[in-house]
């Protein structure tokens, strides 16, 4: 029973790695268990808008540590009391990947990823789907007596690999002690937005050109066009629709989603309320029921003249190491934060080679 902060032990983001979890996540799961007491963490709390309070914010709040605010402490109020470093691994990983997925209409790594599988070892093979069999199962007669369409999936021939994602913020102890809370967020935010935006290139690059297994993006006929047109937009839709695919993102570089949010349905006077609210308050329509995302400088679609659909759902599966932690908690909280090493291991394998399309212009 965890009935004082003192009894938070660094093994706990040992037993969360374990698991394949969080220390957040880890957290929940002990006070749902009631093993963490009740004066620490109530699992009903919530705030003055309603919402609920996790386990990881009672015990800051437990602690006394305030990190955002008017009134937000500096480092020292983790460093003062060896009670209170063990919150620390778990303050900055949650501020990593907080700031992972902040960045509004730009292609995030949730928009191409279904699902994340921690495997142990470097390498991994997906189980694919044989190309080209979706008409083969299409629901028709069957005559009596004969095989049913069968749908393969095999393993993929080649595996892909893990490669290491972060940077180290080095912070003196003083200067650790000394630095507001929400500046040592800002620090941590910059590292996440910029190993975010590495992440997303690379599922992209998968997405766009395959894991290796001669899996890239099918492409729809180019347009004779040197613009985007409804046009284009529905013809790429239809041939996703014919092979099962139900697109809920549209991406492109700056030039084409920039021409595509431009068509006359969205800025023309006689434009729907919808578009009527994009230029008023700048906020992104849907187009056919998918949401245009920007692909960022130095992907793999800059410079293309592409757009792609994607079937999030149907997406790319994010490999990553078990045991491969954000942050070395053990080191960090025994070197009193002068190293802040935040990392993981991560790969992309692409299992379903009709979840992207392509489609070009001239």
């Amino acid at each position: 029973m965890i009935n004082k902060l003192s009894k938070l032990e660094a093994g706990l983001y040992k037993d969360a790695a374990r698991d394949g979890i969080s220390l957040s996540q880890k957290l929940e799961e002990l006070a749902r268990k009631g093993e963490i007491s009740g004066d620490l963490v109530n699992p009903d709390a919530c705030n003055s808008r309603g919402e609920r309070v996790d386990a990881f914010k009672q015990l800051l709040a437990a602690a006394g540590i305030r990190v955002k605010g008017e009134f937000a402490q500096t480092g020292d109020a983790f460093l003062a009391d060896p009670a209170n470093r063990v919150l620390f691994p778990e303050f900055v990983n949650r501020t990593y990947r907080d700031a992972e997925t902040d960045q509004a209409n730009a292609l995030q790594i949730s928009d191409l990823v279904a699902t994340r599988i921690g495997i142990d070892g470097s390498a991994y093979r997906t189980g694919v789907i044989t190309a080209n069999q979706e008409k083969d199962l299409e629901f028709g007669r069957v005559s009596q007596g004969a095989e049913l369409p069968v749908y393969t999936v095999a393993l993929a021939d080649n595996a892909i690999n893990l490669y290491k994602y972060g940077g180290i913020l080095k912070v003196s102890y003083e200067a650790a002690r000394r630095m507001p809370l929400p500046q040592m967020t800002r620090y941590i935010t910059k590292i996440a937005r910029a190993q975010g935006r590495r992440k997303v290139k690379q599922a992209l690059a998968a997405a766009v050109n395959g894991d290796g297994n001669s899996n890239a993006a099918p492409a729809s006929a180019a347009t004779s066009g040197t613009v985007w047109t409804l046009a284009d937009l529905i013809s790429l839709q239809t041939d996703g629709m014919n092979v099962g695919a139900q697109f809920n993102i549209l991406t492109g570089d700056t030039t084409e989603i920039s021409q595509i949010l431009a068509l006359d349905v969205f800025t023309s006077p006689a434009a729907t309320s919808r578009g009527a609210t994009f230029r008023d308050t700048g906020e992104w329509p849907t187009i056919l029921g998918m949401r245009p995302r920007v692909a960022l400088i130095g992907s793999v679609l800059e410079g293309s003249k592409k757009i792609m659909g994607v079937e999030t759902a149907a997406g790319l599966e994010e490999v990553y190491e078990n045991g491969s932690e954000l942050t070395e908690s053990d080191r960090l909280i025994d070197t009193q934060f002068e190293r802040v090493a935040i990392s993981e291991n991560l790969g992309y394998a692409k299992p379903d080679i009709q979840a992207f399309r392509t489609k070009a212009h001239a």
